[in-house]
């Protein structure tokens, strides 16, 4: 059997993207395994999550471009999400939208990243909508 073990963005600046995975939730604190630099980790379940300076600046490829990545997020309240990512005046690419497994918002993270927040039951009428 496979597993997810772990998932790494590599940031332009750091502490600005691990600010807004903080903002989701993201418990991550520094860590430092003696080798390579100190880096903003968390483990959410079995799958840990880290955010490496990255080598040399970019931007992320658009989303459903070759090399792209999507990652995805339940969060407790999307509201509360929605309004700290936006103290943080980070980019909604698309606000709350009913999707079969709950609400969604897009958000794009400082490196550009595509990134979809949701919340299971959020959305009045949706199929996990409240009635």
């Amino acid at each position: 059997m496979t597993e997810f073990g772990a998932l790494v963005v590599y940031a332009g600046d750091t502490a600005r993207t691990a600010a807004f995975y903080r903002a989701l939730g993201v418990d991550l604190e520094d860590e430092d395994h003696g080798e390579g630099p100190v880096h903003a980790a968390a483990d959410l379940g079995a799958v840990h999550f880290a955010v490496y300076p990255a080598q040399t600046p970019g931007r992320a490829p658009a989303r459903r471009t070759g090399g792209a990545s999507f990652p995805g997020f339940y969060v407790t309240s999307l509201d509360r999400v929605t309004a700290a990512l936006a103290e943080l005046g980070a980019p909604v690419l698309q606000s709350h939208e009913n999707m079969p497994w709950g609400c969604r918002i897009l958000v794009e993270d400082p490196d550009g990243r595509q990134v979809e927040v949701n919340q299971r039951g959020h959305c009045p009428g949706g199929p996990e909508g409240e009635p």
